[in-house]
């Protein structure tokens, strides 16, 4: 993962050579954050804040990493899987945040990591000294709070449930983009299910193999768009030639001819 990923990050270091710098979006969070959180249920108000200012409202994010690069966060997308145990990561390389997530992934799961991984950026320094050796449980509250957000499971579920349906699961799933599993967690954590229920309901998804792998069609990936498309438009601003702009898109003169033309060989498409 480390050379996979050391090589995307230098790719786009060489990119930034050639870009003006207003081409750039610094990463800025917002004034009015909570300066300190001492418990996971002030994490609801602080993800409802963070999507007001972003403009992002309450309803659905249909492109959360299209969201994460116009704001300033670099994301990338690794081979590596760890044998199926590597979700994603988060770090700061040359003042810029960058996420990594596995490719083997639904997009679904990539999108929970991609907001879990945010969560590490916006958390960091807020956790009061309590509430630090639970940072991947906060992280954890972030992603499901700020994929959906609090108001918006309360007007899907109601204020109290016996039971939730997996087709209603499903369907809130592939609107939201935040898995079945984790909108159960949403509704135990706003007090809509009961502890008792929310573990009936994970019996009954591990009887049907759905912890593993929930039911198909799975929800359709996101691809990082943002490096491409500066690429694009520095040649198009001849800013460098097509022999730099094949370099740093990892493919060939001919092959990025073709894609210029529109006319992008599958194996380039999906690299």
């Amino acid at each position: 993962m480390l050379a996979d990923v050391t090589e995307q990050v230098e790719r786009w270091i060489a990119l930034e050579e050639f870009i003006p710098t207003p081409w750039s979006t610094p990463f800025e969070l917002p004034d009015n954050l909570p300066e300190k959180i001492a418990s996971l249920d002030d994490i609801e108000s602080l993800c409802e804040a963070l999507r007001h200012a972003w403009d992002l409202g309450l309803n659905p994010i249909p492109d959360l990493i299209d969201t994460l690069e116009s704001k300033g966060v670099k994301v990338f997308i690794t081979r590596y899987d760890g044998h199926k145990k590597f979700n994603g990561l988060s770090t700061v390389v040359n003042g810029s945040p960058l996420v990594v997530v596995g490719k083997h992934w639904p997009g679904d799961r990539q999108r929970f990591t991609l907001a879990h991984e945010l969560g590490h950026l916006v958390l960091k320094g807020r956790l009061t000294k309590k509430l630090e050796p639970k940072e991947e449980a906060a992280c954890h509250r972030f992603a499901g709070a700020f994929l959906a957000p609090a108001l918006m499971v309360r007007k899907a579920f109601g204020e109290h449930r016996t039971w939730l349906e997996p087709q209603e699961l499903n369907l809130l799933k592939d609107e939201f983009g935040l898995s079945m599993g984790a909108w159960t967690y949403r509704a135990f954590d706003l007090g809509i299910l009961r502890k008792q229920t929310m573990q009936s309901i994970w019996r009954h998804f591990r009887a049907k193999g759905w912890k593993e792998k929930e039911p198909d069609p799975q929800y359709p990936q996101e691809q990082p768009r943002l490096f491409t498309q500066m690429v694009y438009r520095a040649l198009a601003e001849d800013l460098f030639g097509e022999s730099k702009a094949a370099e740093l898109l990892g493919m060939s003169v001919m092959d990025l001819h073709a894609c210029r033309n529109m006319e992008c060989p599958d194996e380039v498409v999906n690299q």
